[in-house]
């Protein structure tokens, strides 16, 4: 398990991404907090692999209802990474596994 953050760093909702170094890879993800829940998943459109965010921790709508591909507008469901609209439409976000203990968030590798 890695630590990335702690969990009142993260907006309900919001999303806050992170970069892990594992050996010689690097694993882009991010974390959405939404309705008092977390998820994370690999920070990779399925369309086109491009990065998710718009900027630096945004990945949300404008209405912070779901979370929006920066390239092609695609909106994935928040607690699923289900592709509800886009090109990609029906295919999901790669899910990251995390444990929350004692308010700190973890990602398990």
């Amino acid at each position: 398990m890695k630590q990335i953050c702690s969990s009142h760093e993260i907006a309900d909702p919001g999303s806050k991404e992170f970069s892990l170094k594992i050996g010689r890879e690097t694993l882009e993800g991010f974390i959405v907090h939404k309705d008092g829940e977390f998820f994370a998943y690999k920070n990779s459109c399925p369309h086109t692999g491009a990065s998710l965010n718009w900027q630096e921790d945004q990945f949300l709508d404008m209405d912070l209802s779901f979370i929006q591909c920066s390239i092609h507008n695609a909106l994935f469901e928040c607690n699923s990474g289900y592709c509800i609209a886009g090109p990609c439409s029906g295919s999901s976000l790669e899910e990251l596994k995390l444990n929350i203990i004692d308010n700190e968030i973890f990602i398990n590798l």
